[in-house]
């Protein structure tokens, strides 16, 4: 009896920067690397989906410190 096999793994990778004008800049810039990654990954590694939340960080020069928005 032949048995199919496949492996899985949960894959995190924290952006820690998108070089962005404007929120909806940045929620593009993310479409187009999941769409890219997609074409390297279609033949090989099949995948649920992939979430992400875009959020803006402001630098405070009076406290020196960025702030998430």
């Amino acid at each position: 009896m032949s048995e199919n096999k496949y492996y899985s793994a949960d894959l995190s990778i924290s952006i820690v920067e998108i070089k962005a004008n404007s929120k909806g800049q940045a929620e593009a810039i993310m479409q187009e690397f999941i769409d890219k990654i997609a074409t390297i990954m279609d033949s090989k590694v099949r995948w649920d989906e992939a979430n992400w939340e875009i959020e803006k960080h402001v630098f405070d020069e009076k406290e020196g410190a960025w702030h998430t928005q």
